[in-house]
């Protein structure tokens, strides 16, 4: 994000002579969800190296011959969740950006397929932010906490998958038996490939971008978020017993998933969250409702329906998760 930070420090300085960042044009342009700001930095400084990366290695494994053998040898422990042996990629991709491995969901065969792995993906896979607010949680929570974690973590993902594979008509589409000899990859090509690729995500993603950035931030100028947080607080605070403080981190979670998981990281540094509490909290803020790029994505990829329903269900998966888990530690 260094290029980024660049661009926010020249974008702000040749704004600011204009507009103060506190009055309303100067919040909608460059303001912390800006459409000068969190627009081109999201999608030309995170999402944009993902895809391209995502794409040009895709393409490598493809053309080589190696994607189709990890496919081949996954195909069977992913059939019992209505996967393809292809879904390897956005799983893994998930754990980088969410986001991208949304999209990165339309090499999978089916629209059932993709469907499972869009779900699976906004529920159950945590992005980067949060696999770095894991891995730091690992130090500060007690191993048998982290253990819980791990174990629900997984175990929901495994369910949702049985679920959907049992619940959604059709069946999944299998890898070819044949398995082709290793070749070179043709790297002009792909380098092309992947040019083309580029361009028509941002032709694509730009403009849901720009009108879900210019949302936020007149909702953000005119208090919506004391709003919502008021709305929160009865679920955060009433139901799973949390610290008031901890209605922020769902909110911003909501946005982006890496402003709820950095927020939190400095809640627990600060002491704000006894260990049972860091547990309940790190377990809902994983399950919970997809991002706003994720859900840009989702409507873009789904039908409107489709796409609320996801965010309604992993909402319910979430907070039913740290209900259940506070019962248990007897917060």
């Amino acid at each position: 994000m260094g290029l980024g930070n660049v661009y926010l420090s020249f974008i702000t300085g040749l704004v600011t002579p204009f507009f103060s960042q506190d009055c309303f044009w100067g919040n909608l342009l460059i303001g912390e969800y800006g459409i000068l700001t969190m627009t081109p930095v999201y999608l030309l400084f995170l999402l944009l190296p993902l895809v391209t990366a995502f794409n040009f290695l895709q393409h490598i494994l493809d053309e080589s011959n190696v994607l189709i053998r990890i496919a081949k040898f996954l195909n069977k422990p992913f059939g019992l969740i209505g996967l393809s042996g292809n879904s390897v990629i956005p799983i893994l991709l998930g754990f980088g950006c969410v986001t991208a491995a949304l999209v990165s969901t339309e090499i999978l065969g089916s629209k059932r397929e993709r469907l499972i792995a869009s779900i699976l993906l906004c529920i159950a896979v945590p992005c980067s932010a949060q696999v770095a607010v894991i891995l730091s949680m690992a130090f500060l929570l007690n191993f048998h906490y982290m253990l819980i974690y791990l174990l629900i973590i997984v175990s929901v993902f495994l369910m949702l998958g049985f679920l959907m594979n049992l619940l959604l008509p059709g069946v999944h589409g299998y890898v070819p038996v044949s398995t082709p000899a290793l070749k070179c990859p043709d790297m002009r090509g792909i380098i092309k490939k992947t040019a083309i690729e580029a361009k028509d995500f941002l032709k694509d993603s730009g403009p849901a971008f720009f009108i879900g950035s210019l949302a936020i931030s007149v909702l953000d100028y005119f208090n919506g978020f004391m709003v919502l947080r008021e709305w929160f607080a009865p679920v955060t605070v009433g139901f799973l017993h949390l610290p008031e403080n901890a209605t922020n981190l769902f909110i911003m979670s909501i946005i982006k998933r890496d402003l709820g998981a950095a927020g939190f990281y400095t809640m627990v540094k600060n002491g704000s969250f006894t260990q049972p509490e860091i547990l309940v909290t790190l377990t809902v803020l994983t399950l919970f409702v997809p991002c706003f790029a994720s859900q840009m994505v989702l409507f873009k990829q789904e039908k409107a329906v489709t796409a609320v329903l996801i965010w309604i269900g992993s909402f319910f998966i979430a907070f039913m998760a740290g209900w259940l888990l506070r019962m248990i530690l007897g917060i």
